[in-house]
């Protein structure tokens, strides 16, 4: 069989009454199978509007299935719309002479649910007869009314009750019925829709209909007991194969009830142990067809009477259902275990590293203790965000505001500070007395209660900038909180009796009042009583519990028994030993025991108890720990479709102040796995493929090459992607219809007969990386000392970059004037043997060509690096290399060789906006955040079509920032 490439070329596009000749006799056979089907409709519909001509619309309906086929996509012909007379619009008393029509008889309730005149909406006020008419009042009639109306704009009366299927289902009919394979796990039986013979798509939602008729491929009967009785037993349908039942449609009340279905040996009676546990309800339509949006998208061809042909009915969308994903998907219960031991360090100081050697990938806080020195250390970042060790006694860290003048009170305040230099950093001691006059910003009033203040100016202005302030208890503190700044740090010395909300503050973050003299910050936001909790430290707290396995080297302790927090003893377990870190004695010999309370657990914010679960609408959260295990067990039970795809926040705190917090919500919830399930709600979202505007229709290669068309089109929306996308045909389809199977094949030559050409649509957005996205070269960056900002891409490869660096100094010495001259004696004027030659390193870079594909083939030779901006560099790579100064990195696909990935941007920048997707429409899905697209460029599975996360903007290409 002959192999034909994609070919993006307008005059090789697929025309009306072209064959391709690459098509097997089969396949032609679909297509011209395809085109009679809508070649029917058409004329259908033409006849049915009064079109007609020599050449057009010479066949009449002749069919149910062509009737069908209109109906899905001509809202209006069957009377969905009714469009009354006019005879005389007043526009001295608003009202409108129309026929007496029996829906709108004076004195009676009306069905009328909305009247329309063009995009304008009305509500009926009145009527009234007039001899053999109607007098009707709409409200005020605006002169844009009268003006459509001249237009010969229909007025279309909307009328539930008297729109046809699918627009108003009242009654179940064959949209509740369903068909389906059976199969069991252990004593359970499972269904799955009968299209799934291999069993790969389990119903986890069972809902029937009352009414409804139920098929499957075994002996299923319907038991309104859990005793499994037979209530509805089934038939045998021999022609089918199969055996039915039909619920009785007065079996259930509004609220619907809980059944079984269970299978039955051969005498269809007694249960074979398999049982299903279902829910019977009334029925309601579960689809969208009769809400508004979708009406007033199938509009009808009335609108167009006697203009161009709509497009919205060239599609039997009928015989093709869509996926409804927040009906379908299924998330099972979240069961996760979580160890001690390996949570309790996100949150305090629990197991400490020791090492005669700096530990390396240090983060702000790590503790490391050197068992040769004997010193305890933190990483201690600075103002670049570079750190280093620094030397401790715990709990004490270097203070970040160091006032290098101390006023004992207010008034020596102002005696001394008005002559100090501007950014002198002062403390005074004793704030009582500090007033709005002091000129201290953001100070509410007059303070009444002993603290200390940090403060300095910023300029030559008289106004103080307030660095930190301090009380020794929460009854200082509460007494002047409603007279202190806002977003200013507030030191409390004693946090004992700290509680969420206090006579004169509320603390938004704290779950539990404080009951040790703990130091903690707050700092005022948004109103002038709500505070926030943070840690006084870096430096964490030691939990009040061993470790799972204790004691274990590096293990932490600290004296509880010491009702002194400040003075409490800290020892770490060394070799055989528990070895004091801190200059305190202990009033103890360490002896910890596991206390897992020491964790404290929130979901969403909420405090969760032991054993108690968390309920909200959307989901159920429990928690329960195993002081013998030393673990924690989580069981997550989503109820709604938000709890299945809006997961809470679970965060762990300590159990002192809860201000040192870490987010676990990626631990409790890694690996969960989504599903989506097949339900009888699955023609929820029924496929709706439709334009707003009239086709165009192209005959020749010079009107195709006009690119002036208005042809948007998606599944489910009037409006399509857009001017540059008009052009992308997107459908919509359930997961479990197969590739290249009939309804796939039905969806894709009916878009390729009415596309002419199409493409599926973007699933990603391309563009050309930005000019300052390129990778920066390692010499270059070296040799003028540049900058580097962390995660910037850094490129070096072997002889790549040679340049000279001018430094600003006079070298002195014996050869200051020394040269090199040519041997010979000739003459070179100034300009005809010179050659200037731009030299671009990352355009000469090598690419290697000789290995095999997917082998290392189209790659650089050369190596990317990420920049350790707290690091010097040499200049040399492998020396930069051990220091840690670089460290290697995987190649930005988005600066890839042409031959690794085809190029995009050779030319212009504005060529990479040209679509590269122009091929003909394939399937897409998308499940679960989960998108796939069958597409000549686009590939989930290829490296060059690589993904932001669901929250960022989507591009082809990945770019560093």
């Amino acid at each position: 069989m002959t192999q034909q490439n994609p070919v993006f070329d307008v005059s090789e596009f697929e025309l009306r009454n072209y064959t391709n000749p690459y098509l097997s006799p089969e396949q032609a056979t679909e297509v011209a199978e395809t085109e009679g089907r809508v070649n029917d409709q058409l004329d259908f519909l033409a006849q049915m509007l009064g079109w007609n001509g020599p050449n057009y619309w010479a066949n009449l309906p002749s069919t149910v299935d062509q009737k069908r086929q209109l109906l899905g996509g001509t809202f209006g012909v069957y009377n969905s719309f009714i469009i009354p007379k006019i005879y005389e619009i007043r526009n001295w008393d608003n009202k409108i002479v129309i026929d007496q029509l029996e829906f709108l008889r004076p004195g009676r309730q009306t069905q009328v649910a909305r009247i329309l005149l063009g995009e304008n909406e009305y509500q009926l006020e009145s009527v009234e007869v007039e001899g053999d008419k109607y007098a009707v009042s709409i409200g005020e009639l605006s002169q844009e009314f009268f003006d459509l109306v001249a237009a010969n704009e229909p007025l279309r009366v909307d009328i539930p009750t008297y729109r046809t299927a699918p627009f108003r289902r009242a009654e179940v009919g064959v949209s509740g019925d369903a068909s389906f394979v059976c199969g069991n796990t252990d004593s359970d039986l499972v269904l799955y829709p009968a299209y799934d013979t291999q069993k790969q798509f389990p119903i986890k939602f069972p809902i029937l209909f009352a009414g409804s008729v139920y098929y499957f491929n075994q002996p299923i009967y319907l038991s309104l007991s859990s005793t499994l009785t037979s209530d509805v037993a089934p038939e045998y349908d021999a022609d089918l194969a199969l055996w039915y039942f039909q619920i009785p449609e007065g079996l259930v009340d509004t609220a619907g009830m809980s059944a079984y279905l269970a299978w039955a040996n051969s005498n269809a009676e007694q249960s074979d142990n398999y049982s299903l546990e279902v829910l019977i309800q009334p029925w309601v339509d579960p689809s969208d067809w009769g809400s508004i949006n979708t009406l007033d998208n199938f509009r009808g061809v009335w609108g167009n009477k006697g203009g161009d042909l709509p497009f919205n009915f060239v599609f039997d969308a009928l015989s093709i259902h869509g996926f409804s994903e927040r009906d379908s998907v299924y998330l099972p219960n979240v069961t996760t275990s979580l160890d001690f031991n390996e949570i309790v360090n996100y949150i305090y100081y629990q197991k400490t590293t020791i090492s005669p050697l700096a530990p390396a990938g240090a983060q702000k806080g790590d503790l490391w203790w050197n068992d040769t020195t004997g010193v305890l250390a933190v990483w201690l970042p600075d103002g670049s965000n570079c750190g280093s060790w620094v030397e401790i006694d715990y709990r004490e860290q270097p203070s970040l505001y160091q006032p290098k003048l101390s006023y004992f009170d207010v008034a020596e305040f102002r005696a001394n500070s008005g002559s100090l230099p501007v950014g002198t950093v002062v403390r005074i001691d004793d704030v009582r007395g500090l007033s709005v006059s002091d000129n201290v910003l953001g100070l509410q009033g007059t303070l009444t209660t002993r603290g200390w203040l940090v403060l300095h100016r910023d300029s030559d202005s008289p106004y103080w900038t307030r660095d930190e302030f301090g009380y020794g208890n929460v009854s200082n503190f509460e007494q002047d909180a409603q007279l202190l700044p806002y977003k200013v740090p507030i030191k409390l010395y004693d946090a004992t009796g700290l509680t969420p909300k206090g006579l004169t503050y509320q603390v938004n973050n704290l779950s539990i009042t404080i009951t040790g003299d703990y130091e903690v910050v707050l700092i005022k936001y948004y109103t002038n009583t709500t505070w926030e909790i943070y840690p006084d430290s870096i430096i964490k707290y030691i939990a009040y519990s061993a470790l799972s396995g204790s004691p274990v080297q590096g293990q932490m302790w600290w004296d509880y028994d010491n009702p002194a927090a400040s003075r409490r003893s800290a020892a770490i377990y060394y070799q055989s030993a528990w070895v004091g870190v801190n200059i305190w004695k202990p009033t103890v010999a360490p002896t910890p025991v596991m206390n897992l309370s020491t964790v404290l657990f929130f979901c969403d914010g909420v405090l969760i108890q032991d054993g108690v679960t968390h309920i909200t609408d959307d989901y159920l959260f429990t928690l329960t720990s195993d002081s013998i295990t030393g673990k924690y067990s989580i069981l997550y039970q989503p109820r709604t479709f938000v709890g299945k795809a809006q997961l809470p926040i679970v965060t762990i705190s300590d159990s002192l102040t809860t201000t040192y917090r870490a987010d676990i919500t990626d631990l409790v919830f890694s690996g969960i796995t989504y599903y989506m399930s097949p339900n009888v709600y699955n023609a929820e979202t029924p496929l709706r493929l439709w334009k707003g505007q009239a086709l165009q229709v192209a005959e020749t290669v010079d009107h195709l090459e006009e690119d002036n068309y208005i042809n948007p089109l998606v599944a489910d929306f009037n409006s399509g992607p857009g001017p540059e996308n008009w052009e992308k045909y997107f459908v919509r389809l359930p997961l479990e219809y197969g590739r290249n199977e009939e309804v796939w094949q039905k969806v894709s030559l009916v878009c390729q007969n009415f596309g002419y050409w199409g493409s599926s649509i973007e699933p990603e957005q391309m563009r050309c990386p930005p000019e300052d996205d390129t990778p920066v070269i390692f010499e270059e960056l070296f040799l003028y000392g540049d900058p580097a900002p962390d995660y910037t891409y850094v490129y070096t490869e072997p002889y790549l970059y040679s340049n000279v660096a001018y430094v600003g100094t006079t070298e002195q010495g014996l050869y200051q004037n020394s040269g090199v001259y040519p041997a010979t004696d000739v003459q070179f004027d100034e300009f005809s043997e010179a050659e200037l030659i731009e030299y671009d390193p990352l355009h000469d870079r090598q690419a290697d060509v000789t290995s095999p594909v997917n082998e290392g083939y189209g790659d650089w030779l050369g190596t990317y690096v990420n920049v350790n901006p707290c690091l010097p560099l040499s200049g040399y790579y492998t020396t930069d290399l051990l220091s840690e100064a670089i460290e290697p990195v995987a190649a930005p696909v988005w600066d890839a060789s042409i031959y690794k990935f085809a190029p995009t941007c050779e030319n212009a920048r504005e060529s990479y906006a040209v679509d590269a997707n122009h091929y003909k429409v394939g399937y897409s899905y998308f499940v679960a955040d989960a998108s796939a697209a069958e597409d000549a460029f686009f590939d989930i599975s290829k490296e060059a079509a690589w993904r932001y996360p669901v929250s960022q903007p989507k591009t082809l290409y990945l770019t560093p920032r």
